[in-house]
């Protein structure tokens, strides 16, 4: 056996040590995968933490890029679409627009680059915390001249709060749902409350006689009544972002007559409180000398109805046969309700079968136009768009249900032609057919007013691309140096804001536009960012329906940028009214990110 020395046995041991160490930095030190380009900072920075999801990224390189890059992003182990990266102007910064909030967690941000040359640049990752998630609300399109339709998104930097009283204290939080349901409420009771009144004047003279009727016709304006301050507070909750049960008092709604649908909606509680003087005496719905206007008072208050939506492509025929559409819809669908819960009641005389025919005689013309007034309807909202946008398909639905409806009326008809015809007197068994036919076609009639009351929820596409719901828009914005002209318009007000951003310059090349709107000091309401995913030069629009909710009244600080780059920022004075003053003096252009 040869022995070695003692001192090559000391060196093989330290070869062997160095290569374990080498081998173990290899796996433990993250490393690019080349070494020919490094970030030198990012925005997020690398390590840290920030409170939201960031509305674009920024990577500052030491050497100059090339044209073939790649950013992408995972958060929480789960891949997440972004943006293409684009060179900044100083030829070593990457920018990448996030169109969807990043969610609360990890995100790892990969990136690998290329030289001028066109040769691999290399490659590595950093990672950042968001510490909370992003409340966001998807706006509906946005126009922009030879570029399409694309989407905008409004996100709040601030977790909801609510107050003791149960409240939101972000604007227009929780009236969805129960406007919605107002929605469908109050045009279920004003129409009963007409088309009961209309088949009383023209077919049944004799039901004011009746006490069942007297109590009926109570009833039904009580509940309406009820349902549209309901409707008034739900309106004025969403418009100034207070809670409902705050909202319900008159003397908090002067924010509706800043809308179309909102001064509707203060016409109609007047309107059904007048028609308490019809219903109080309903006789007076027959007699000549008071007919007109006891009619009138119930139908003004169904033609409010027609003003629920506004906007849109010829707008004033939109007006027109919204409020031809309602009236029809109340004759048919109130005089239908009226049957089923009075007239076949049970057996009767010779004036139950006059009613029945009577109705039979005006239900038609009025199903027919309310038929045509409602294609009309469907050709200014959402012609040729039906199956792309979410009212178009809900609208699909609606149009389904009608031709359910209409099958059942057309059937009821011919049954009330064939049967009801040959008879002097309304016997038990024939009001119990008549009935169970009529309440199943009035079932209908509901589905049709809920399906209703859904789309208008709902931003037809060329309600949006119109931008004819952004009127009143009492703050203008504008930013103009040797690097953008953009202007900015919103409506200043306490609650939900619409907002029209026009971009001048540049003309192509747009990435990462923002508008961010900064709270007063001293307050706790969230900061608000609009992401604005223009590419060139155009127009985006942010309906009211979807706006950006501003909490609390003072000097806002609007801030335009580009990715991170900021390009200048003025001050808007809001007050909790609806009057608004803009500073004309920018704040000047705030310093650019490398």
């Amino acid at each position: 056996m040869n022995r070695t020395s003692p001192s090559a046995r000391a060196l093989r041991r330290a070869l062997v040590v160095f290569a374990g160490v080498a081998a173990v930095g290899g796996f433990a030190v993250p490393r690019a995968a080349a070494a020919d380009n490094t970030m030198v900072s990012s925005s997020p920075a690398a390590g840290s933490t920030v409170e939201t999801s960031p509305p674009s990224l920024l990577l500052t390189f030491a050497n100059p890029l090339g044209a073939t890059n790649t950013v992408q992003v995972a958060c929480n182990g789960s891949p997440i679409a972004v943006g293409s990266p684009a060179v900044g102007l100083d030829g070593v910064s990457l920018s990448v627009t996030v169109p969807n909030p990043l969610p609360k967690g990890e995100c790892v941000v990969s990136w690998q680059v290329s030289q001028p040359d066109a040769q691999s640049g290399g490659s590595s990752s950093f990672l950042f915390t968001i510490a909370n998630d992003t409340v966001a609300t998807e706006a509906p399109a946005v126009t922009t001249p030879g570029a399409g339709s694309v989407p905008a998104t409004a996100s709040t930097t601030a977790p909801t709060t609510s107050s003791s009283t149960g409240d939101s204290t972000t604007p227009g939080t929780g009236s969805g749902g129960p406007l919605g349901l107002s929605r469908l409420l109050i045009s279920l009771g004003v129409a009963v409350l007409f088309g009961s009144l209309v088949l009383i004047a023209t077919a049944w003279p004799e039901g004011v006689e009746y006490i069942l009727t007297v109590r009926f016709l109570r009833s039904a304006w009580l509940l309406t009544l009820a349902v549209a301050i309901f409707n008034a507070g739900c309106m004025t909750a969403q418009i100034t972002g207070k809670g409902i049960g705050s909202s319900l008092s008159p003397t908090s709604w002067n924010g509706l007559t800043d809308t179309t649908p909102g001064i509707a909606a203060l016409a109609r509680v007047i309107f059904v409180l007048l028609t308490g003087w019809v219903v109080m005496r309903p006789e007076r719905v027959i007699d000549p000398a008071t007919q007109l206007p006891a009619l009138a008072l119930p139908g003004l208050a169904v033609a409010t109805l027609g003003f629920s939506r506004s906007g849109g492509q010829l707008a004033f025929l939109g007006y027109a046969s919204g409020i031809a559409h309602a009236l029809a819809m109340a004759v048919w669908l109130g005089g239908l309700i009226l049957l089923a819960r009075v007239v076949l009641a049970g057996p009767g005389e010779e004036d139950l079968v006059h009613a029945v025919r009577g109705f039979a005689r005006i239900s038609t013309p009025a199903l027919g136009i309310t038929i045509l007034t409602g294609f009309i309807q469907m050709y200014r909202l959402d012609w040729g768009e039906i199956f792309t946008s979410s009212h178009g398909r809900v609208l699909f639905l609606k149009s389904i249900a009608v031709g359910v409806m209409v099958f059942l009326g057309v059937a009821a008809r011919q049954f009330i032609k064939e049967r009801v015809a040959r008879v002097d007197a309304m016997t038990g068994q024939l009001a119990v057919r008549l009935r169970r036919a009529v309440g199943i076609e009035a079932m209908c009639g509901v589905v049709v007013l809920a399906l209703t009351a859904w789309m208008l929820s709902l931003a037809p596409p060329k309600v949006a691309a119109t931008g004819g719901n952004t009127k009143g828009l009492a703050a203008n914005v504008a930013i103009s140096n040797d690097e953008a002209d953009v202007v900015v318009r919103f409506s200043a007000v306490v609650g939900a804001n619409a907002v029209r951003v026009e971009v001048d310059k540049p003309k192509t090349a747009i990435a990462g536009l923002a508008v961010d709107f900064s709270p007063p000091a001293n307050t706790t309401v969230p900061a608000v960012t609009l992401n604005v995913p223009l590419t060139a030069a155009g127009v985006a629009v942010l309906p009211i329906e979807q706006g950006i909710p501003l909490g609390s009244p003072g000097v806002w600080t609007v801030t335009v940028r580009f990715g991170t780059t900021s390009i200048g920022s003025k001050t808007v004075l809001i007050t909790d009214g609806t009057t608004a003053s803009t500073d004309t003096t920018p704040l000047g252009v705030l310093t650019t990110s490398p």
